[in-house]
């Protein structure tokens, strides 16, 4: 059976993927790999269109909106005489040579680029990073050389989402990996529980199946962009489920018999 019907089966099919047990760990590693591009493929169109999205946003609000600034001698000077902001798409661009704006208030607005006046502070989803002008040194930038990169930027796009989307598999990978082992292990005390015949291996290979319909579940959610309430225990309680019942497919445990 081919790896792609395997798959399907063990969507709906407990005993199948008790029968999947003595295949190679060779064909399940391929299987987990297999499971990884499926999980992501929502998440990399819609982090593909956000970061394009993005890119054009700031591209043109820099050239455009943003007056002109200069850093040198680690500080901003700028013939603003206020902070400016402006919302381009998800992103916020605050140029602020008074020194009104903190990392903090950047910070907050979760999706962001702060130009201030003694840092350089960029946030994703609440976390911000900040760079501190004086750390480069006597180095002089002006918003034409701003206006330059962003356009060179731009054109690096489709390498930018490429490198963006591979980081984000080999992430998957590993956490899955990690999953289907963590699984495993507690496939070891179900054993015990039901008195089924298993080794680790074995049990390994089984848990790479069970977590099939709960990855294919999140990604369908992902891509309609629907929120799964208690997504985490939601995920492990059909891991559980589905590898318990492909453990009650399994042969008996034989028990040893008692002296006479």
């Amino acid at each position: 059976m081919n790896v792609f019907k395997q798959l399907v089966k063990s969507l709906y099919s407990p005993k199948d993927i008790a029968s999947f047990r003595f295949q190679g760990i060779g064909k399940t590693i391929l299987i987990v790999f297999i499971l990884c591009a499926a999980a992501i493929i929502p998440a990399s169109i819609l982090l593909g269109l956000t970061i394009s999205s993005s890119i054009d946003a700031v591209q043109e609000s820099i050239s455009s909106d943003i007056p002109d600034f200069a850093i040198e001698n680690g500080e901003l000077t700028s013939e603003a005489n206020k902070p400016v902001e402006i919302k381009s798409g998800d992103m916020i661009i605050v140029l602020d040579p008074t020194g009104t704006y903190t990392e903090k208030e950047i910070e907050q607005k979760q999706n962001a680029i702060g130009i201030l006046k003694n840092d350089f502070v960029l946030a994703s989803n609440g976390t911000a990073q900040v760079f501190p002008y004086d750390q480069a040194g006597n180095l002089t930038v002006t918003k034409d050389q701003i206006t330059d990169l962003a356009n060179q930027t731009g054109q690096l796009k489709p390498v930018i989402v490429s490198a963006v989307i591979m980081i984000l598999y080999l992430i998957t990978a590993f956490s899955k990996f990690v999953e289907v082992t963590i699984l495993a292990l507690l496939g070891l005390l179900i054993r015990n529980l039901v008195k089924k015949k298993a080794n680790f291996k074995q049990l390994w290979v089984m848990s790479a199946y069970s977590i099939t319909l709960a990855t294919i579940f999140i990604a369908l959610m992902t891509s309609l962009q629907a929120a799964v309430p208690s997504q985490g225990l939601v995920v492990w309680f059909v891991h559980l489920v589905m590898l318990y019942l492909a453990m009650k497919e399994l042969p008996a445990r034989k028990e040893p018999a008692l002296p006479a």
